[in-house]
């Protein structure tokens, strides 16, 4: 099994370890609401309560783990609601380009077999548009991520 690092490095690795601990803290806040159903509810609340509770928690590490990883293995692009693992032969470039439906710039990766472009939540910073569970890089750093990209292929 690969091991996975991320592809940028920033000033803010505090701010990303930050988020670990808050995300782990409000997966244990997660659990109150099963204790505040206790036994005296019936099944139906339970289970309720329990689904909701799994998919807080699958949703707050998704948004938490959201970025770009490397490996000897190839480039693996998590967003909020997929993740897509791409080997480093199918890799044809990565590239920076207009973030789809933004004015912004973002990093892109395309692919070989078949021709497709994925958008990266790597983005660069100086464009008025915001969005959340994005990567926001000062430009030199946003262009060393594309270095580490395009000379790991």
């Amino acid at each position: 099994m690969p091991t996975w690092d991320r592809a940028y490095q920033t000033d803010q690795d505090d701010l990303h370890t930050l988020r670990y601990v808050v995300a782990s803290g409000m997966s244990v806040a997660g659990l109150f609401p099963l204790c505040a159903v206790g036994v005296q509810s019936g099944a139906a609340a339970t289970v309720t309560v329990v689904l909701f509770v799994l998919m807080w928690e699958a949703l707050l590490w998704r948004v938490t783990l959201v970025g770009v990883y490397v490996s000897d293995h190839g480039i693996k692009i998590r967003m909020v609601l997929h993740t897509r693992v791409i080997p480093w032969p199918h890799v044809a470039r990565a590239w920076a380009g207009q973030a789809a439906n933004y004015d912004a710039w973002q990093i892109w990766v395309s692919v070989r077999h078949p021709e497709r472009d994925f958008e990266t939540p790597i983005w660069r910073r100086g464009s008025r548009a915001r969005h959340r569970d994005r990567i926001v890089l000062p430009p030199e750093e946003f262009a060393a991520v594309l270095a580490t990209l395009n000379s790991r292929r």
